[in-house]
Order: structure tokens, then sequence, then C-alpha cells
């Protein structure tokens, strides 16, 4: 008899941890997992950026808000993006854009930072600097929601 609820004791208390060690590494793959989504929205969004200030010269070089204002028309199929600003060298928003369901929210630039993104009010900001032949132009911002 005491046998069999040793052998009871030593199955269930294998088969709790077993499930605790499975537990454990479901939820370790499930943080890594969000850190990896996170930095590939971070580098995704950064591209964009990048794309974006390397388009955008001409628009803000020749003060065109209308051609600005097409280029970040193409951020309507990104669902993470919530805003777009293109800011001219003194700041000033010159172009930009609102996912439809923040069209009253304000978005601010940002005070320039050596990092190039920054954590605010539960988005990811991404700035980019527009420069033409080592003159700045302005800066192109990107409030992304992770």
């Amino acid at each position: 008899m005491a046998d069999s609820s040793r052998r009871k004791f030593i199955i269930i208390a294998f088969a709790t941890g077993m499930s605790m060690g499975l537990l454990f590494a479901s939820l370790s793959f499930i943080n890594s997992q969000c850190k990896n989504s996170k930095y590939n929205l971070l580098y995704f969004t950064s591209t964009q950026a990048k794309l974006i200030s390397s388009n955008v010269k001409c628009a803000l070089s020749f003060e065109d808000a209308k051609d600005a204002n097409g280029i970040l028309e193409s951020l309507k199929t990104q669902n993470s993006i919530v805003f777009a600003g293109i800011y001219d060298c003194n700041g000033k928003l010159f172009s930009s854009y609102h996912r439809d369901d923040v069209r009253n929210k304000e978005f601010k630039l940002l005070p320039p930072t050596k990092a190039k993104f920054v954590s605010r009010d539960g988005y990811m900001v991404i700035s980019e600097p527009v420069i033409h032949q080592k003159q700045f132009l302005g800066t192109v911002c990107l409030w992304t929601q992770p």
C-alpha cells in the first residue's frame, strides 16, 4: 500500500514538474516572439522613414506640400503607422498623415536626440533627418503602435 502511494506521489510530482517546465518554456517563447516582433516593426518603420526622407527632399526644397502629401498617402496600407509628419528645418509641420482612428489626436515633433527612436505615450516614434547635399531640410517622424 505504501509502495502504491509512493508511486502515485512520484507520478504526480513528475507530471507537475513537466507541466511547469512546459509552462516556463512557453512563456519564454512568447516573450522572445514579442521582442522579435517589436524589433521587426522598428526595423521596418526605420526603413520606411529613410525611404520617405529620401523621397521628400525635392518637396521640401521647393515647398511643395502637395507632393509631400502624396508620398505620405502611401502609408495608408501600413496599419501600424498611426501618424507620419514631415517637418521643415524650423520644426514646423509641413505635411502629415493620420490613420483614420486618430484624426483628432495631436502628435508633436520630439526634440532632436541622438536616438533614432523613442517610446512615447504607448507609441514608438521613429525620426529621420532629411538632408540634401549636407544641408538639413527637415525631419520625417513616424509614430507606430506596437
